[in-house]
């Protein structure tokens, strides 16, 4: 693992799971154990899926860190598993998306789908240039955090859709745009940033002429 992101597994874990509390606090995770009946077993399914993911993200690269590299592997080749289950959880959730009828939520779903194929399938077509794997993997790590990010924004200091997006847009940004300034600084190759950067401009993009033509 380069020297720079040795403490890599580290700063997930003290961002993603205070991120994914915090943020499902309201919505989900202050419910238990007497959740809303609307909930249903899908949500919980989803919920449960994208717990194992952010999991994945937090020890794959402390397992790199202490050289335990056949469980990386093993970790990795379950990864396959929990890709096939995260995209079946989607589907209850993009039809009810698409049921709710309005656009822009839709174009945000299904920009979450997209991002989970294209980042998930550039890190392992990558899987033996770590520098790539592990980038790629980091933009996946963010597709997942944004969900709980966006929570934040909205439950607990009641943006409107739009206020959200922005305020998401702005988080993406900062993010990836810090990444690709670190990575110039030590003349690392940044196009997995610069390409995760150009996904989420993209989407908001979309998002906004949607809302825009609404």
């Amino acid at each position: 693992m380069e020297r720079e992101y040795k403490r890599l597994g580290l700063v997930l874990l003290f961002t993603l799971l205070p991120l994914m509390i915090i943020g499902f606090m309201k919505t989900y995770l202050g419910q238990f154990p007497n959740f809303e009946e609307n909930l249903g077993v899908t949500i919980h399914f989803h919920f449960t899926i994208s717990v194992l993911w952010i999991s994945l993200f937090i020890i794959q690269p402390m397992l790199i860190k202490k050289q335990a590299y056949q469980t990386h592997k093993v970790f990795g080749k379950a990864s396959y598993f929990l890709f096939i289950l995260i995209l079946i959880s989607f589907i209850p959730l993009f039809s009810k998306q698409l049921a709710f009828n309005y656009l822009p939520l839709v174009i945000l779903t299904a920009s979450d789908i997209v991002g989970v194929i294209l980042f998930y399938a550039l890190s392992i077509y990558n899987r033996k240039k770590v520098g790539f794997h592990m980038r790629y993997m980091i933009i996946l790590s963010l597709v997942f955090a944004m969900p709980a990010i966006g929570r934040i924004f909205s439950h607990w200091l009641e943006f409107s859709f739009i206020e959200n997006m922005t305020a998401g847009l702005l988080v993406e940004i900062l993010i990836l745009s810090g990444l690709i300034i670190k990575d110039n600084l030590n003349s690392k190759n940044y196009f997995p940033y610069a390409l995760g950067l150009t996904f989420f401009a993209i989407r908001h993009l979309l998002i906004y002429v949607a809302h825009a033509n609404i």
